[in-house]
């Protein structure tokens, strides 16, 4: 009889073992299941996500192929009045330099009148015109600059604002438009030390 109760309360046990582990087999297959779908979900999200991100660099690039289109065949039409322009900025520097020659400018820095110099761009070399009156930067134009890139160029070049404002090339290049207008900065210097009283 002993033995029967005992047998009896061994089996018991192991049934109570055996469904406790069952038990917890069972729930941690449901959390596994919830992790699985939850991770899932997540992915998707990130692929719709990654989908517009693909997509809205897809039409900014559009953008910017268009506009840098545009820009290079206003450039092209442009080139002719540039010409021009750069003919009459000559006739111009001669008579600067003729007229600088007549007054006294020895107690200046630099020499009055219109000086070239030129610095590397992304592109290769950009060409500026800078104009000197009394140690006075007055004007900066750049007259070249066949390597360059006319969305970025024409973003550079308004590092020339900065020049004539502080009369100094010490100052902040272009974001977006670094090597154009470190090449415009280095440039505008060249034309200075041509400018230099000897």
């Amino acid at each position: 009889m002993n033995n029967q109760n005992f047998y009896l309360r061994l089996i018991t046990l192991l049934l109570i073992i055996m469904a406790v582990f069952f038990y917890n087999g069972t729930v941690k297959d449901k959390e596994q299941s919830q992790d699985i779908a939850d991770l899932t979900v997540k992915t998707e999200n990130l692929e719709k996500q990654q989908d517009q991100i693909l997509t809205a660099l897809k039409e900014t690039y559009e953008e910017q192929k268009t506009a840098a289109e545009s820009n290079a065949s206003s450039d092209v039409s442009s080139e002719a009045d540039n010409k021009s322009e750069k003919d009459s900025a000559e006739d111009k520097e001669n008579t600067d330099q003729a007229d600088s020659e007549e007054t006294d400018d020895s107690d200046n820095v630099y020499k009055n009148g219109t000086f070239e110099g030129s610095g590397t761009g992304y592109g290769g070399t950009i060409t500026v015109q800078v104009t000197l009156d009394d140690d006075t930067i007055t004007a900066v134009s750049v007259v070249s600059a066949p390597g360059e890139d006319s969305a970025y160029l024409s973003q550079g070049e308004n590092v020339i604002n900065s020049v004539i404002s502080e009369q100094s090339t010490d100052v902040d290049t272009i974001s977006g438009a670094t090597f154009s207008s470190t090449g415009i900065l280095e440039a505008v210097n060249d034309a200075l030390s041509k400018a230099e009283n000897a």
